[in-house]
């Protein structure tokens, strides 16, 4: 009997320590199976062209030339890709990397806003029309991990969809919209990653799981407890008397 008492009043404080938080894992992981990831990434407005084909008899800047050129840089790649259907030279050096036209050698990093935003239109297959183009230079949430600086398109579309592009590279590193943005708050109290908002092996979810776990625990060894018969057969009730464990 005294067994059961503490089951029971255990379970009651861990569920005061931990009932909220349970609440918020159950309800976030309801509202992170419900969205499609698809659209959370915004890949579901995202155009898919086909690479662009260039032709044998196409002159480019020989690559010799740019290795010359960049000789004080140090490069140590140099590779042929497009920007906007054209031909473009990427170069890097260390962590650094920069594009330069195929065709006519001028360096386009970093890239001007009218590149940018029509780096950002291409990638972009939705109706909405663009709002503006930022330049952002401030850390934020929904760009963590991105290298700085970088242009954001903003689009007027319901979800109010965001296109970064990087002015190094040209390259649309991050779609964002309010499906992503809800996603992402759901994901931060999920894991309890209050400022980072990646790490869910941090002591506080450590210490919340095995909480929720003992609670789990002393709620089947109640409900164990009671599917058992018990001792000297089945009680009947008197009327006005009270029992008291």
């Amino acid at each position: 009997m005294q067994f059961r008492r503490f089951i029971r009043q255990a379970h009651r404080w861990l569920g005061l320590l931990i009932g909220i938080q349970v609440l918020l894992w159950i309800s976030g992981g309801v509202i992170m199976s419900a969205l499609r990831l698809e659209e959370v990434r915004g890949e579901h407005l995202a155009a898919h062209r086909a690479p662009a084909v260039l032709g044998a008899d196409r002159v480019l800047v020989p690559v010799a030339d740019l290795l010359r050129r960049y000789a004080d840089r140090g490069p140590t790649e140099v590779r042929l890709e497009t920007l906007l259907q054209g031909p473009v030279y990427r170069v890097t050096a260390g962590d650094r990397s920069w594009l330069v036209d195929a065709a006519s050698g001028a360096e386009l990093s970093p890239l001007p806003q009218a590149l940018a935003e029509a780096v950002a239109r291409a990638d972009y297959s939705g109706d909405a029309a663009l709002l503006g183009m930022d330049w952002v230079e401030t850390a934020a949430i929904e760009i963590r991990g991105r290298e700085l600086p970088l242009w954001r398109a903003r689009f007027g579309d319901v979800r109010n969809t965001a296109v970064y592009v990087s002015p190094d590279t040209g390259a649309v590193v991050a779609r964002r919209n309010d499906l992503w943005r809800v996603f992402d708050f759901v994901w931060m109290l999920h894991i309890m990653d209050y400022e980072e908002r990646e790490d869910f092996n941090h002591p506080l979810l450590v210490v919340s799981a095995l909480t929720a776990l003992l609670f789990t625990l002393s709620g089947l060894t109640m409900l164990w407890f009671s599917f058992r018969p018990r001792p000297g057969g089945p009680r009947v009730a008197v009327p006005g008397v009270t029992r008291h464990d």
